[in-house]
């Protein structure tokens, strides 16, 4: 990418972003869903997060793998990888796209004063 030009690299970093923001939101309201939570304020509580944890490390391997099957990346032989039925994917994206949508949420919710049960 670092040889692409500007107004190309720019277009493609933007929708990375709102890619990862609706990845977090749809992580977000699917867990709340799930634990029927019906409100939507950001608080899930420790069953939501848990359901959040899961769904964003499923999210990790599916978003990875589609990534490495379109050839939109690949890893340098520095990039640590897990095996996941015999596929390989990069451990650093797996655990941003795991723990970020948590925190994301955890952190919206601590600034609402909202507790987290």
């Amino acid at each position: 990418m670092w040889d692409w030009p500007f107004l190309k690299a720019t277009v493609w970093m933007w929708g990375a972003v709102l890619g990862d923001i609706i990845i977090v939101l749809g992580l977000w309201r699917a867990s709340s869903m799930l634990t029927s939570s019906v409100h939507l304020e950001p608080h899930l509580g420790r069953k939501g997060y848990f359901v959040l944890f899961g769904l964003s490390f499923a999210a990790s391997i599916f978003l990875e793998w589609a990534a490495m099957f379109l050839n939109l990346w690949e890893y340098t032989s520095a990039m640590p990888v897990l095996t996941i039925f015999s596929y390989e994917v990069g451990l650093s994206p797996i655990v941003q796209i795991t723990a970020l949508p948590a925190l994301s949420i955890y952190l919206t919710d601590i600034t609402t004063d909202q507790p987290v049960h």
